[in-house]
Order: structure tokens, then C-alpha cells, then sequence
């Protein structure tokens, strides 16, 4: 629990950090994760939620940084059962942003590709049992570590407010699971929408 609230504490900081410049933009975001565990029998892609803030922060006419704190339904379906194996993190993306067209424009079509970490909230079947090993110890790490790539657009609307549709294609780099022998990774697409507020002037 200490990591979760070393890291979310760290960018929170961050954020608070940037809050004088004149190019940095935050707002809610909201959306939905297409997950499957790979190397898990009769797995299918499992539906969840994506909720929270981020912060954009332009550093050219073109490139810019992107920056979110989610909370992330993650986990697979299985074939042939109502059963599930859930995982809700929260999660911390970082990205690079290229944008298309110029300053002005109404729409922005974008680029974007980055790190994330995630930080395991818990892991539950569908009837709510938490998933452990005969062992007794957690089934999953605490720790997911991945990489996004995706695309999307921003619509301005009012005054230097930006809708952020984005979707993107994620996957861990390291094995989530703590079981010997067995190799597991979350993979997913995910499709969010958010509505950016300029900060300063």
C-alpha cells in the first residue's frame, strides 16, 4: 500500500508542479479497458472501466506530454463460464504526444506512445473471492509495468477547452503473475474521453 501512495503522491507533485504554466490543461477522464491475460486457458477479452484525471502539458506547436492518474479494470474472461479473473489497479501512463495540423485548428488529430506503471488494488473471481495460490500468498504482483501506443483527436470547444478522445493499444513488459513456471501479461485496448481546462493564462 506504501508504493501506491509513494507514487500517486509523487504525481500529484508533479502535476502541482506544472500548475504555472501556460500550456498545461487537466480534466476528467472516463472510458473503457477490452482486456485478456495472455498464456491463461480459454481466455477472453474481459470489459471494464477506466476513470480519473490527466493532465496534458504542450511543449511545441506538435509535441506535448500526456500525463494520467486512472483507476483501471483490467483481468480476462474465460470460455465457456460466467467466471472471471479481475484485476483493478490503479495506473499511471506517460506519453509522448505528436499532434497534426497547427495552432487554431478545431481538430487536432494526435500520435502518442509511452510507459506506465501499475499498482494492484486487488484480484477477485466474478463471485468476489479473492485469487491466491495453494500457497496462501497473492496469485498476481503487486506491480505491473507496460508500454501504450495509440491515437486519437482533440476538439476544441469554448474557450481553449479540448475534448481528448483517445485509443490505444497497452501490454505489460513484465510477468504479472507470482505463480512458478507461468508467464503472464495484461494486454488490452482501451478507448477514453476526457475535457481538458487551460491552467493559467
Amino acid at each position: 500500500m506504501s508504493k501506491r501512495l509513494y507514487f500517486a503522491s509523487a504525481y500529484t507533485f508533479f502535476l502541482s508542479g506544472m500548475i504555472l504554466a501556460q500550456t498545461l490543461s487537466i480534466g476528467p477522464v472516463a472510458g473503457a479497458n477490452f482486456s485478456t491475460i495472455s498464456n491463461t486457458t480459454s481466455s477472453k477479452t474481459l470489459v471494464g472501466l477506466s476513470l480519473g484525471g490527466f493532465a496534458n502539458y504542450s511543449i511545441k506547436e506538435h509535441l506535448g506530454l500526456n500525463g494520467k492518474l486512472l483507476f483501471d479494470q483490467m483481468g480476462t474472461g474465460l470460455e465457456n463460464t460466467d467466471n472471471i479473473i479481475r484485476l483493478n489497479y490503479i495506473r499511471v501512463p506517460l506519453s509522448a504526444v505528436y499532434f497534426f495540423g497547427k495552432n487554431g485548428d478545431k481538430i487536432r488529430p494526435k500520435l502518442f506512445a509511452g510507459p506506465y506503471v501499475g499498482f494492484l488494488m486487488n484480484a477477485t473471481y466474478s463471485n468476489g473471492d479473492d485469487i491466491i495460490l495453494f500457497n496462501g500468498k497473492d496469485a498476481f504482483s503487486s506491480t505491473d509495468f507496460g508500454g501504450l501506443l495509440g491515437a486519437g483527436f482533440n476538439y476544441i470547444f469554448g474557450d481553449r477547452n479540448w475534448l481528448n478522445i483517445d485509443a490505444g493499444y497497452n501490454a505489460s513488459f513484465n510477468n504479472i503473475s507470482n505463480e512458478i513456471g507461468s508467464d503472464k501479461k495484461n494486454t488490452g485496448f482501451q478507448i477514453t474521453a476526457g475535457v481538458s481546462f487551460p491552467i493559467g493564462r
